[in-house]
C-alpha cells in the first residue's frame, strides 16, 4: 500500500509548490488532486501540453506521482442531455490524468434523485462507467467510481461497476462508518474487495476501525494507493491527541479504540 496527499480539504489552499513539498517532506509516495473545487494547485483541464508536463516533470522529479484525479462528475440525473455532458467532460479528465502520468480517476454514481427508481438510476451509472471505460482503456487510466452519497451502499456501487463490466472501471473504497455490521467492516469490504483499485481514508478518530481495513487490505496484497482525506480546516487539539493515543496504539500493538471525534 502507499501514501497519497489529497488536496480536499486541508490543503485545498496550498498552491502546488507547497503541496508537492509537504508530500515529499512528510512521507508520502503520490498526491491527488481534487479538481473542480476550486483548490489553488492549478491543477485543471485549462492546463496546456507544455504546462502539463512540466507539472508532471516536477512531481516525477520529487520521486512522487499523481495518484489520482478527484472529479466532481456525478452520473446520477434522469436528464440523459446533462448525463452526456458530464461524460463527455470527464473523457477530458481521463487525458488530463494520462498526461500527467496518472493512472486512475474518481467519479461518483452519489445520490438518486427523488421519484427516480433505483434500479433505472443505478443502470445509467452503469452505462455511463462503461462508455469511460471504453475511452480510458488506451490511456491506461481506471475510472473508479468512490463509494460515496446513496452510492456508499455496496448493492448500488458493485451493481453499476458490475453493468459496466469493463476492466478498467472499478471502485474507491470510501471508509464509510455505515460499512460497519457490528462493529466490523468485513462484510461490506468482501462484498466489493475485488473492485477496490484505491481507498479514501478520513481522520483516524471516530467509530471507523482502520486497524481491521488495513489487514484486510493486506491480505489481499492490496499495493494502490490509501489517500488521505481529511476534512477538518484546522485540527483541534483535541483531534491531535486522538491521533496521538492511535498512532501509540497502533506502534505499541494494543487492540484499536474508538476515539470520539473531537
Amino acid at each position: 500500500m502507499k501514501l497519497a496527499l489529497l488536496t480536499y480539504n486541508l490543503a485545498k489552499t496550498w498552491d502546488f509548490d507547497r503541496i508537492v513539498k509537504a508530500a515529499k517532506d512528510y512521507g508520502f509516495a503520490g498526491i491527488e488532486f481534487r479538481v473542480e473545487a476550486n483548490h489553488e494547485h492549478g491543477v485543471e483541464l485549462e492546463r496546456t501540453a507544455q504546462e502539463r508536463r512540466e507539472i508532471r516533470n516536477r512531481i516525477e522529479d520529487a520521486y512522487l506521482e499523481v495518484a489520482c484525479i478527484g472529479t466532481s462528475s456525478r452520473f446520477e440525473t434522469p436528464d440523459e442531455g446533462q448525463r452526456r455532458q458530464i461524460i463527455d467532460r470527464t473523457k477530458r479528465y481521463i487525458e488530463l490524468a494520462s498526461d500527467l502520468g496518472c493512472e486512475r480517476i474518481r467519479v461518483f454514481g452519489n445520490d438518486i434523485p427523488a421519484g427516480v427508481d433505483r434500479g433505472e438510476c443505478v443502470q445509467w451509472v452503469g452505462e455511463s462507467l462503461r462508455e469511460l471505460g471504453e475511452f480510458a482503456e488506451p490511456h491506461n487510466v481506471d475510472v473508479l467510481l468512490e463509494m460515496h452519497g446513496q452510492f456508499n451502499y455496496w448493492g448500488f456501487s458493485r451493481a453499476a461497476v458490475d453493468i459496466a463490466d469493463h476492466p478498467n472501471v472499478a471502485i474507491v473504497y470510501n471508509c464509510d462508518p455505515r460499512d460497519m455490521v457490528a462493529g466490523s467492516v468485513v462484510d461490506t469490504y468482501n462484498r466489493v474487495s475485488h473492485y477496490i483499485r484505491h481507498v479514501h481514508l478520513h481522520a483516524f478518530v471516530g467509530p471507523y476501525p482502520y486497524p481491521e481495513l488495513f489487514d484486510l487490505l493486506q491480505m489481499d496484497e492490496y499495493d494502490g494507493y490509501c489517500s488521505s482525506e481529511v476534512d477538518q480546516e484546522v485540527p483541534t487539539v483535541e483531534h491531535f491527541l486522538g491521533m496521538y493515543a492511535n498512532l501509540y496504539r497502533a506502534w505499541a500493538g494494543l487492540p484499536f479504540f474508538q476515539t470520539p471525534k473531537p
